[in-house]
């Protein structure tokens, strides 16, 4: 039943293409003139871009007394034409987080065009953000010198080992001691005071940024201008027919003309779909009553069958009491 519902409706689908295919376009204005002498039906079709104009030339008709041959066409194309605001996020990478580098890598404007919206968006200042892309850790050295004047001699023992800058601790790395004073003793010059120039330093590291990004939001307005559809003026030059000669009408097989042949084609399309879904509606009755008798007919059966082991049991408990009565 499954592959007759997928046929039926396989058949409708191809009848539908059918009467499609016989389809066409609706004029959405038609005019009949005399201008200067010449007969002329005129027919215009507004329609999507993508129809071919040729299809919308008919064959040579008559109407009212005239018969009318296909004499030229004009073509107008009609544009949608819109206007909105809208914004772009745009991003870009510099070395330094000042303004001026910022506003070097970032233009001024940029052009918008998404295949519809064609415009200029202008950069809004206000919108900037400037963020490290990321962090690299680095190290440097910290140095300090130090003099401990008036020592009577040159004992490192004066000299401390480590001192204190910036928060960071220090350490001894070299002393350059200086004789400050001298002094006589037994006709010898010899110093008197020392001076100890002492120089420290230690490593210490911090975090530099790799680089940065920067997002500005650029905004303006964008207009569309696109194709929406196409207008056609078909024009038909007709001359009078003559009084002995009936007006050709054109004929499609049975139909007298292309209005009949759709409604004839629908009217059998639904037929065709009607008589698919009667027959399956008939057998599946059919189906439904089989099984029923076959069930009624088993129900009897077993009704039959259980009746004749009843008499059976029945005779069997007769034999019985008549030989105990025999006895």
């Amino acid at each position: 039943m499954k592959r007759l519902i997928k046929t039926a409706l396989a058949l409708l689908l191809i009848l539908c293409s059918f009467a499609r295919a016989f389809a066409m376009e609706v004029p959405t204005k038609t005019v009949i003139q005399n201008l200067n002498g010449t007969q002329q039906y005129i027919k215009v079709y507004t329609v999507s871009p993508d129809i071919d104009p040729k299809s919308l030339i008919e064959q040579d008709f008559s109407y009212e007394g005239f018969d009318y041959t296909y004499s030229d066409m004009t073509k107008s194309d009609n544009y949608f034409e819109n206007e909105k605001e809208h914004s772009e996020v745009i991003t870009a990478e510099t070395g330094k987080k000042d303004l001026s580098a910022v506003l070097e890598a970032l233009p001024p404007s940029i052009d918008f065009d998404d295949g519809i919206y064609t415009g200029i968006l202008y950069l809004d200042h206000t919108t900037i953000e400037t963020k490290a892309a990321g962090f690299v850790s680095k190290s440097y050295t910290v140095s300090d010198t130090r003099e401990f004047a008036n020592l009577d001699s040159n004992d490192m023992a004066y000299v401390p080992q480590a001192v204190t800058k910036d928060g960071k601790t220090l350490q001894l790395v070299g002393v350059d001691w200086q004789v400050q004073s001298t002094a006589l003793v037994d006709d010898l010059l010899v110093p008197a005071s020392y001076k100890a120039v002492a120089q420290y330093s230690t490593k210490a590291s911090y975090s530099a940024a790799t680089g940065y990004i920067s997002t500005a939001t650029y905004s303006g307005k964008v207009s569309c201008n696109e194709l929406e559809s196409v207008t056609y003026t078909v024009t038909y030059v007709g001359t009078e027919t003559p009084a002995e000669e009936e007006p050709e009408v054109v004929r499609y097989g049975l139909f007298k003309d292309r209005k009949s042949l759709i409604i004839g084609c629908v009217l059998f399309v639904m037929f065709v779909v009607a008589g698919v879904f009667a027959v399956l509606e008939f057998i599946d009755f059919w189906d439904k009553r089989e099984k029923r008798k076959k069930a009624e007919r088993a129900k009897e059966k077993s009704l039959v069958a259980s009746k004749a082991g009843q008499q059976k049991d029945y005779e069997k408990e007769e034999k019985k009491c008549e030989g105990k009565k025999y006895f």
